[in-house]
């Protein structure tokens, strides 16, 4: 399972380096470069602008949400996480994307869990699980994706802990234990 954490605080990030020394993040910002804000507002053009300044260090990035611009794919050298929002796009993160992304809120998509994993099926794309959560680990979803990144959000309910923790890097090993220990189940291709 690849992990990745995304742009966040500075004492996160910190954190999260640290995590990735210990092997529980293999992607710390802004090798997986996301700017959750920028995204959101569609400010797509500051978006590419600060993945252009971080264009050597960045690895993999969260295509702009609703941007349908094919030039993007070959404007950077990067690993492309497209994230669906809808059905009608899979066709264009089909071409464009090397991971489609599966929003982890259900208000962000108009379609479920068995209707994405029924598409992999039909056509082998990557799989990455945008923003986990705790109820992604205590219900096996998480098994079923090849990558997901976690943000100080990831944290709020695990264990009861809430804000106060997100920066303690005993308790993010913990949960990132867990999600490092989800593999995939040989019975996901029958799900």
């Amino acid at each position: 399972m690849l992990v990745a954490a995304g742009d966040g605080h500075s004492r996160w990030l910190k954190v999260m380096r640290e995590l990735k020394r210990r092997g529980l993040v293999d992607l710390v910002y802004p090798e997986f470069f996301d700017d959750k804000d920028l995204l959101i507002a569609r400010r797509w053009g500051a978006y590419l602008r600060k993945l252009r300044r971080y264009a050597d260090a960045a690895r993999v990035a969260v295509w702009p949400d609703y941007c349908y611009d094919e030039r993007l794919k070959t404007r950077f050298s990067v690993v492309w996480v497209f994230p669906l929002h809808h059905r009608s796009e899979l066709d264009f993160a089909l071409k464009v994307a090397d991971y489609v992304g599966f929003p982890n809120r259900d208000d962000l998509r108009d379609y479920g869990l068995a209707w994405f994993f029924e598409q992999k099926r039909a056509y082998g794309f990557r799989t990455w699980l945008l923003g986990v959560k705790p109820r992604h680990l205590e219900t096996g979803v998480l098994r079923r994706f090849e990558a997901c990144d976690v943000t100080g959000a990831s944290l709020r309910g695990f264990l009861g802990r809430g804000w106060k923790n997100m920066n303690d890097v005993e308790v993010w090993e913990s949960f990132l234990r867990r999600i490092k220990a989800a593999r995939a189940s040989t019975l996901d291709p029958w799900l």
